[in-house]
């Protein structure tokens, strides 16, 4: 039976979801991971909200949104709403083109933390990754968002059109109101293919690049599936997220799906067939998700002064190129030999 906290709501869930909401998306990028969910089926509407409902009553505090293109689900909004509603924090990733003033305005109302997907700080740049037209909502989107008091973020997919130019990219952010700006290296899956993704020492000059914009500016720049991070940065600007450690997240995929990673096909539980908790718990008590929470270090990590929260890096990454998801992420420099 499910531990009940003092406010009515389960202890026995996970504390905060990252939710898929959709695949659809009205860009095609060429390194979307979420591209493979296409035609796998979503939630329906009234599945979307029994689980913001369950999400409120096992304890979770925070639903993030993300996609495809969140928005092109015509009940977003009223599920952020329902959420606000029911206690839970709420932020969606989007690339901007539906953040007409209707939507921002309400985004303001829920007080939903938005991050906007930005891959370049050029149009050329940008528009080379995501498409001719995708740079002209941008600007004014990031206008609303000032205008209307949206707490937002920007994010770049660092890969190989624009990774020399992530100094840029960090002052373009500061300059257009955001709050951050987050670097994530591209990995290849979705439509993304090797020859897009960074190499080691390519990384390495993001991390450089990124240490330094981040220290001259005064601005923060979080680093997503980046744990290696520490071995370069200095700057107390940057921050670097650690996900082997995640017992209190859950990722659903558009169909709900529970998975290890939002960009491995590896499903662990799925929440319209077991409910959430059940689903949540299956995650967490899961072989693999244990074996990857407490891994058997080998060098170079078993020396490295990161071990304890780095933990071997991204096993997505190391699964994807690799094809072990046991085996130390391939994209970092100690790993590599290039620090």
């Amino acid at each position: 039976m499910d531990k009940i906290s003092a406010n009515g709501k389960s202890d026995e869930g996970p504390r905060e979801i990252i939710w898929l909401l959709t695949a659809r998306c009205n860009l095609a990028c060429c390194h979307c991971y979420t591209a493979r969910f296409l035609g796998k089926g979503e939630l329906e509407p009234d599945q979307a909200v029994r689980l913001v409902k369950d999400a409120s009553n096992a304890g979770v505090r925070h639903i993030g949104f993300s996609g495809g293109e969140v928005f092109l689900r015509q009940d977003t909004l009223e599920l952020i709403d329902l959420a606000s509603k029911l206690g839970m924090s709420t932020s969606v990733v989007t690339n901007g083109s539906t953040l007409n003033e209707e939507v921002v305005e309400k985004l303001a109302n829920y007080q939903v933390y938005t991050v906007l997907s930005i891959d370049g700080a050029t149009k050329e740049i940008h528009e080379k990754i995501r498409g001719i037209g995708s740079w002209d909502f941008l600007i004014p989107a990031m206008e609303r968002m000032r205008q209307f008091g949206v707490h937002f973020s920007t994010v770049m997919a660092a890969n190989q059109v624009n990774y020399q130019h992530v100094s840029e990219y960090i002052a373009l952010a500061q300059h257009s109101g955001a709050l951050a700006a987050c670097l994530i290296p591209v990995m290849p899956t979705g439509r993304a293919n090797m020859e897009l993704i960074l190499q080691p020492e390519q990384m390495l000059t993001v991390l450089q690049a990124a240490d330094k914009a981040a220290e001259t500016l005064k601005f923060w720049v979080p680093l997503w599936c980046t744990s290696f991070a520490g071995l370069v940065t200095n700057s107390p600007y940057i921050t670097a997220d650690f996900c082997r450690d995640e017992e209190t997240e859950t990722i659903i995929a558009p169909s709900g799906d529970v998975l290890l990673c939002d960009v491995l096909d590896i499903i662990l539980s799925n929440v319209q067939e077991k409910g959430l908790v059940k689903a949540w718990q299956e995650r967490t008590e899961h072989p693999v998700f244990e074996a990857l929470t407490n891994p058997g270090l080998s060098k170079p990590c078993l020396d490295c002064p990161l071990k304890s929260t780095c933990k071997g890096g991204c096993f997505a990454r190391a699964e994807l190129i690799s094809g072990d998801l046991f085996a130390p992420d391939p994209l970092c420099p100690r790993v590599a030999k290039v620090l």
